[in-house]
């Protein structure tokens, strides 16, 4: 089992470390200073073993893709940049505007095997030039080794539940959950898939629970066991959660729990909305939105929420796509890239992150 420390209270909310550091720096003046970029993105190519997972849905008697509706389905990586250039993108933003962390986000999986190693390169070398990492992930690839070096680096680790609709409150009590053949062995018994073979049922890549628990499992002990720990009343790990009509049905109760054991065990929790706003009705969005805001910790709609915006992707901060191009926020597509960030001179980047911060909006994508 996960231990708890003694001295934590069950409602105790951790601000993760990097929105601490943020709302220190505003502090400062630095969030606002036109000449500065506080936070560097430097997502990588869409690589994701998670596309093909399946889970099944009852409603639609079906196997279904367990992150259906990411935001990056379908994005193709065709070009990447080289490890020199990245090292050439890191090495401009430390020394002409000040940037204090590196996020790696928006895309496909940062450990997946053909982006592991380029993902800790980017951690180790942006710490060499003060920048302290901030890793999205949805919990595969995560070995004892990458779990070692993230934790010794005091990488912030933001959790996606959105594909792991699985996990509840029993995560922290070790619950035992589904292997993929324990699923397809289920589903069998069951009898409820009416309309898919077995054969199509064997070939189907079923989402491992099991495996997935464990691999967060051992990230979350890595860190608490870590000799590297954050100031008191922070945190390096969160879990983002994204709430959909299942959770209005249930009147928040799943969501609830969740949170209230992730607080119990030194964890920050956020909660967001679908991305697709316009597939639903104005009355169950706004019935979304304040359920995630209830159920966010310190009632913040993004982890790295200063003075009214999302820092990341929509105040002090730079995006550097995974083949060069400068955008807004991480999460956009890579088509609305303005112009490749080393092909352009001095002043073209600094013009264009001009035209970026005149962005009022707490959110380019959800607002």
């Amino acid at each position: 089992m996960i231990a708890t420390p003694a001295h934590q209270h069950h409602q105790l909310e951790h601000k993760l470390e990097i929105t601490k550091r943020l709302e220190d720096l505003a502090q400062e003046g630095m969030l606002r200073d036109p000449l500065k970029v506080v936070i560097l993105n430097l997502p990588d190519a869409n690589y994701c073993e998670k596309r093909a997972e399946r889970v099944y849905s009852a409603q639609e008697d079906a196997l279904i893709q367990s992150c259906r509706g990411c935001v990056h389905n379908g994005l193709k990586s065709p070009e990447r940049m080289a490890p020199e250039e990245i090292d050439a993108v890191i090495d401009t933003f430390a020394h002409q505007y000040g940037t204090r962390f590196v996020t790696i986000n928006g895309r496909g999986d940062p450990f997946h095997p053909s982006l592991r190693e380029a993902t800790l390169h980017k951690i180790c070398y942006g710490a060499e030039h003060g920048m302290t990492a901030y890793i999205f992930t949805a919990g595969d690839h995560l070995d004892e080794e990458t779990c070692q070096t993230l934790a010794r680096h005091g990488a912030n680790i933001m959790i996606s539940l959105y594909g792991n609709r699985f996990l509840d409150a029993g995560f922290f009590e070790e619950k035992h959950y589904r292997t993929a053949d324990e699923v397809k062995t289920a589903l069998r018994v069951q009898g409820v898939l009416h309309g898919v073979s077995d054969t199509v049922l064997d070939k189907a890549k079923i989402q491992d629970e099991q495996g997935i628990a464990e691999n967060l499992r051992r990230l979350i002990s890595t860190y608490q066991q870590s000799e590297h720990q954050p100031e008191p009343g922070t945190t390096r790990i969160g879990m983002n959660y994204v709430v959909t009509e299942s959770d209005l049905g249930d009147q928040g109760a799943k969501v609830r729990a969740l949170k209230n054991a992730a607080n119990e065990h030194g964890i920050y929790f956020v909660c967001n909305v679908p991305f697709e706003r316009e597939c639903y009705d104005p009355v169950t969005w706004m019935r979304l939105k304040t359920m995630a805001e209830q159920y966010s910790d310190f009632g913040k709609s993004h982890s790295t929420t200063v003075d009214g915006q999302c820092q990341m992707g929509a105040g002090s901060g730079v995006t550097v796509d995974f083949n060069g191009a400068m955008l807004r926020c991480p999460y956009m597509p890579t088509s609305e890239g303005k112009g490749k960030f080393l092909d352009l001179t001095p002043a073209e980047r600094d013009q264009r992150i001009a035209e970026f911060r005149e962005e009022t909006r707490a959110c380019v994508m959800r607002d």
